[in-house]
């Protein structure tokens, strides 16, 4: 071919043309193409503030963060739509862009921080601190590795978030809450309410017949999404977590005597008097004259020791130097007093106060727990590997099971929820962290394993085929769709009870009056404040009784979501020395230096411009590629 473009490039006429079209090409690789690169890589940044971008690499790390920290706290693996509807993908963007804000601003002053500031920063986190309670660089190296981090990105990114501290602090810190907010936060902190009450439960409603075919239809059709069936997928799933491999582990005794030595210099703990002596002849003669029954409290009052001073405190063997001390304090028994021992800073007497007695059993068993679970995620990474390079075999993920030897697990149906046709919760070990991925994965495609760094369970999964959601018959749903019928119906019919009393006592009736054809009690409730709760009187009752004026009758659900309360306001108290409490406070001028920092960002934004690229936003949440 090149051949023949040297050819044509000889004669006339083709060279004319050929450079024509390669003219064409490269403009078109310039505008289209390498042209992208120049404009700020477009195709891969979801949004910029001023010169400062965000890749879409950076927000996908971000939000499937995020998404997952969710599925944890629920306990069920989260859709693209569910985190959608959280507002994850928002949320995650929003604070993207702020960060980037303030960094363009730091950019734009000139700011930075020392690395002086920086190594104060990282040595003080107390999640790199080490059983000493200070600095330890393997905490701290193995907190960087569970995030992801390198020492130098994270120290990049400790650098950048005291950056936008020290510009946030700068423009909102330390603001204080106007006094007329204070005063109505105080009144609505503190205000308390009792009202009288009846409560109109089912037995009000009556008796309620079966619904005919018709009515029981037409609800049907009314509320068909309730009785939906969801999409189920049918998923092979391979699971280890180093808590099932615990049980196959085998201690060798040495490691266990070796880990108990090691907890008995942390755990067992003594409370330790000291006096020092010039000689040792000295310190015989006041041994002597403890052992002949001076305490040792006199003792140093007679050398002018303060009982501050004489106590060296709670102290574990590792928290004392001098080895000589250490050893004859820990051969104490609980009370009694040493014989003269050379220290390093001279001749002391010593005296074990208290003996917190170590538990060797107990460290024993803790200690081989320790061990265990070392050992067991020792042998999940190396059942990890073997997997992982079964897979690249192209195996079926249960025929790689049974050739590594771990079990796994057929599920035939299972919802996005973790639950089975029957609508029973399956116990699925894993399944908040591989569901949502299964749900999004493709039939028969080989996926990615996923990992919960804090429990160190890895999970393999495979699609094996897609029942999709649908509209179920009535015939399919029928007891619940009776069952749903009658509980709204019972609803109405306590609802329309309660709205009659109300009517009645805002027509000049009492409570007592209205209450009295039913054969209802009046009750009275406690002092409430809107925080309140009591039995029948839920958070959304407690609220509505806030709502009505004294004298005033309303009705509202109760506690149980199915009883209706009809009840009278009666007393609306202030207490005379009511006070906003202090974290309220702190509450409130936090709120305040946050609106002020939100309006200062959103100044900045719109002062260097910030752009979204909605159309790789969506894909990036897996989401349509329309842009909003």
């Amino acid at each position: 071919m090149l051949t023949g473009l040297r050819t044509a490039f000889e004669k006339g006429i083709l060279r004319i043309v050929l450079i024509v079209l390669m003219g064409v090409l490269v403009l078109s690789f310039a505008v289209w193409g390498i042209g992208d690169i120049f404009r700020g890589g477009t195709q891969t940044t979801v949004a910029s503030v001023g010169g400062t971008q965000i890749s879409v690499q950076t927000f996908q790390t971000a939000y499937n963060r995020e998404v997952q920290n969710l599925g944890r706290m629920i306990g069920r693996g989260i859709t693209p739509d569910q985190a959608r509807q959280f507002g994850i993908d928002q949320r995650v963007l929003n604070q993207l862009v702020t960060e980037a804000t303030l960094d363009e601003r730091g950019r734009q002053l000139g700011l930075g921080i020392d690395d002086d500031t920086i190594r104060n920063r990282i040595v003080t986190t107390p999640a790199f601190r080490g059983p000493t309670g200070q600095f330890d660089r393997n905490a701290f190296a193995e907190a960087l590795r569970q995030s992801g981090f390198t020492e130098q990105t994270y120290v990049d990114a400790e650098r950048r978030v005291a950056l936008r501290q020290q510009i946030a602090g700068a423009v909102s810190d330390k603001m204080t809450s106007p006094q007329i907010l204070i005063d109505a936060m105080t009144r609505y902190q503190n205000e308390t309410r009792q009202a009288q009450f009846v409560v109109i439960g089912a037995r009000e409603a009556g008796d309620v017949p079966a619904p005919d075919a018709a009515a029981l239809q037409s609800y049907f059709d009314a509320n068909k999404q309730l009785f939906r069936a969801p999409e189920y997928r049918k998923l092979v799933v391979v699971t280890l977590s180093p808590q099932d491999q615990i049980g196959f582990m085998q201690v060798p005794e040495a490691q266990i005597a070796e880990e108990v030595a090691r907890l008995r210099e942390t755990a067992e703990k003594r409370t330790i008097q000291q006096l020092t002596f010039p000689s040792v002849e000295e310190a015989e003669a006041a041994a002597k004259r403890v052992a002949e029954g001076l305490s040792f409290e006199d003792l140093a009052k007679e050398r002018g020791v303060s009982e501050a001073d004489l106590t060296l405190g709670s102290l574990a063997r590792n928290n004392i130097a001098d080895p000589a001390v250490r050893d004859a304090a820990f051969a104490l028994a609980e009370g009694a007093v040493s014989a003269p021992v050379r220290g390093r800073f001279g001749i002391v007497l010593l005296r074990a106060a208290k003996v917190e007695p170590f538990n060797a059993a107990q460290a024993a068993e803790q200690a081989r727990m320790t061990i265990a679970t070392t050992m067991a995620r020792n042998a999940v990474n190396d059942l990890h590997d073997r997997i992982e390079k079964e897979r690249s075999s192209g195996l079926p993920l249960a025929d790689i099971a049974a050739k590594v030897g771990v079990p796994v697990t057929t599920v035939d149906a299972v919802d996005q929820q973790g639950r089975d046709p029957q609508e029973v919760q399956l116990n699925l070990p894993g399944a908040s962290d591989f569901l949502a991925p299964a749900f999004r994965a493709e039939v028969g495609l080989e996926n990615e394993p996923v990992n919960n760094r804090e429990t160190g369970l890895w999970a393999w999964f495979e699609v094996s085929s897609v029942t999709p959601a649908r509209d179920r018959t009535l015939d399919e749903v029928r007891p619940q769709v009776e069952a749903r019928w009658r509980e709204d119906e019972v609803k109405v019919r306590i609802g329309r009870a309660a709205d009659q009393m109300a009517t009645a006592i805002r027509g000049g009736k009492t409570l007592a009056e209205v209450a009295q054809p039913l054969n209802l009690e009046v009750r009275t409730t406690p002092v409430l404040k809107r925080s309140s709760t009591d039995g029948v009187w839920g958070s959304a009752a407690v609220q509505m009784l806030f709502v009505t004026g004294k004298g005033q009758a309303g009705t509202v659900t109760a506690a149980d979501g199915l009883d209706r309360l009809v009840f009278v306001t009666t007393e609306i108290v202030l207490p005379p020395d009511a006070t906003l409490d202090t974290r309220t406070r702190d509450q409130l001028s936090q709120s305040i230096e946050d609106d002020v920092l939100g309006q200062y960002i959103a100044r900045l934004q719109r002062d260097f411009g910030s752009t979204v690229n909605r159309t790789l936003l969506n894909r990036a949440v897996g989401g349509t590629t329309e842009t909003r």
